[in-house]
């Protein structure tokens, strides 16, 4: 916990002067100091994209922005002693109630991020793009080997770069600190604007915080969507004429949109204000760049400039072959639907969406949960235009990810975000005693902590590899776990055709990589689309930073 407070701070003045010069570059300079920390990190995360053109993302790569972060700082030292004042200021002035929260939420998140991980997915492809991003930056087909590593978020992108890799390997715990960072921006902005017997919604944030608690512990995509995204509601209902923040929201949409694509539908919210000039010069300023970026790196993993669509492909030996794109998407999709069984070829849209409310476990009550909360909302929602748009955009986002991949991770920040409008409706109507409300914003925030405890997760996933959790132990004080919640994981080298690689012993899961010595993949993984396609990974050349491609197999 102490190593990785410590590199929370090192995070904070590293991105906090970026913020800065973020502003001055974008024309929307702010007093908020949370703000400014998120405009550092849309910064950092296309800096880094940018490096790995180039270098890997190591040392080299961390010292050419800690560099442009130091200079940044001394030329804007001014400005940046003001928000430091404004952030001290801001804690010093809350109730003890917000304070206690706040503490809860620090400590929790600090005790959290230093257990060993615990999605699953952190053992299929985080922890191997990462590695692969700190030892050799982008790899030209890298989506060949393991298909997964198509995805190569740019959230991955910006782990990779301040891991501090070249120093430990105990480190990626950047959502702990995006976490902490969110949260007690919507906890003081909430408290600004509750008003007389009225609570404003973003102040109800600690109630749902075990929610984006749960993706802690790995550098998941979805914990920035689950926390930015209200910000965002927010800055929008909050912008009023001569303000930044319709502008700052749009930012940390794209900034979003570049992490995760399903979030793309929202942008709907922003069409109305797109049709100022200025408004339509900012979001291509800020767009177009992130747009290319997005491309070029899409183009150089897996040869599909848009994936996940993959209409447009490049006519280059190493794009990945369509049909095990198509596979993995036709593959995924259904699962959203019917997480334990496949469904039946030609199921009818009606058949699978009642597959998907009828769904047990976690994701059938988030599913339910996210219709209660869609419904509930028109009766809180049609008060003025904005909040009207915000509705119909979150509506519009949940049905698109209904009718193509529903899975429960990629709706849950419309979840999220709605049960905050509900939450807050409900409570200002019924007007309770104001030390309940403080009790239940205490009592929700403390809730976290069950997420320590061994409760029976058989009862909420089938997935045996989710029933485990991470343990408190005693050295956590000091030093966090390692990036695998699978540290003894035995590795055996592989080899097919001119490409040695290590495969996980024990196969945990078809596509499951651990953090096993690169390049890594599941000898089952490779079997499967051998005798799926026909076709293996080969190295482009003798040289492995020049990649890989999909060959015609020589073991049938």
């Amino acid at each position: 916990m102490v190593l990785i407070a410590v590199y929370w701070v090192f995070l904070f003045f590293l991105i906090l002067p970026l913020g800065v010069l973020t502003g001055k570059i974008l024309k929307v300079e702010q007093e908020n100091p949370f703000i400014t920390l998120l405009l550092g990190l849309v910064l950092l995360t296309c800096g880094f994209t940018l490096t790995a053109f180039f270098i890997p993302l190591g040392a080299v790569s961390l010292m050419i922005w800690t560099l442009a972060s130091l200079i940044s700082g001394i030329y804007f030292k001014t400005k940046i002693k003001q928000l430091l004042i404004h952030l001290a200021q801001g804690l010093k002035t809350l109730p003890s109630y917000l304070k206690i929260i706040i503490s809860i939420l620090f400590f929790g998140t600090l005790l959290k991020s230093a257990q060993y991980p615990f999605v699953i997915d952190n053992e299929s492809y985080y922890i191997q793009t990462i590695k692969w991003l700190n030892e050799y930056g982008f790899v030209k087909g890298l989506a060949n080997l393991h298909i997964f590593f198509a995805q190569n978020s740019a959230w991955h992108i910006l782990q990779a770069g301040t891991n501090l890799s070249f120093l430990t390997n105990r480190i990626n715990d950047i959502n702990g600190f995006v976490f902490i960072l969110c949260v007690v921006y919507c906890i003081i902005g909430g408290y600004k604007l509750n008003s007389a017997g009225k609570m404003y919604w973003l102040s109800f944030m600690p109630m749902v915080s075990i929610i984006p608690f749960l993706f802690l512990d790995v550098p998941s995509p979805d914990l920035p969507l689950l926390v930015i995204t209200p910000i965002i509601l927010h800055l929008y209902i909050q912008h009023i004429k001569g303000d930044s923040n319709f502008k700052i929201a749009l930012l940390l949409f794209i900034f979003l949109a570049f992490i995760k694509i399903t979030i793309l539908p929202l942008g709907l919210l922003f069409l109305p204000g797109l049709v100022r000039r200025e408004n339509i010069a900012f979001g291509a300023v800020c767009g177009v760049p992130v747009l290319l970026l997005w491309i070029a790196k899409n183009s150089i993993i897996s040869g599909y400039p848009f994936y996940p669509i993959a209409h447009v492909k490049l006519n280059v030996d190493w794009t990945v072959p369509k049909s095990i794109v198509d596979l993995i998407i036709h593959v995924t999709t259904d699962y959203g639907y019917k997480r334990d069984g496949v469904l039946p070829a030609n199921t009818a849209t009606a058949t699978k969406i009642l597959f998907w409310v009828k769904q047990s476990g976690l994701a059938g009550i988030i599913n339910k949960l996210t219709i209660a909360v869609l419904l509930a909302m028109p009766s809180f929602m049609l008060k003025d235009k904005k909040h009207k748009m915000i509705y119909v955009a979150l509506l519009v986002n949940f049905l698109a990810v209904l009718f193509t991949s529903p899975q429960f991770r990629y709706f849950l920040y419309i979840t999220l975000s709605g049960s905050l409008f509900v939450v807050a409706a409900l409570s200002n109507f019924i007007k309770p005693n104001v030390k309940i409300i403080k009790a239940g914003l205490i009592a929700g925030s403390a809730l976290i902590f069950v997420t320590f405890l061994n409760l029976g997760l058989s009862k909420l996933t089938s997935n045996k590899r989710h029933h485990q959790h991470g343990e408190v132990r005693l050295r956590q004080a000091l030093i966090p776990e390692g990036v695998t919640k699978y540290p003894d994981m035995l590795y055996l080298r592989q080899n097919t055709g001119n490409l040695n690689y290590y495969s996980p012993a024990d196969n945990f899961l078809m596509f499951g990589t651990g953090n096993g010595k690169l390049p890594c993949v599941n000898k089952v993984q490779i079997d499967f689309m051998r005798r799926k396609f026909n076709v293996e990974p080969q190295l482009r050349s003798a040289d492995m930073k020049d990649g890989f491609y999909s060959a015609r197999s020589l073991n049938k």
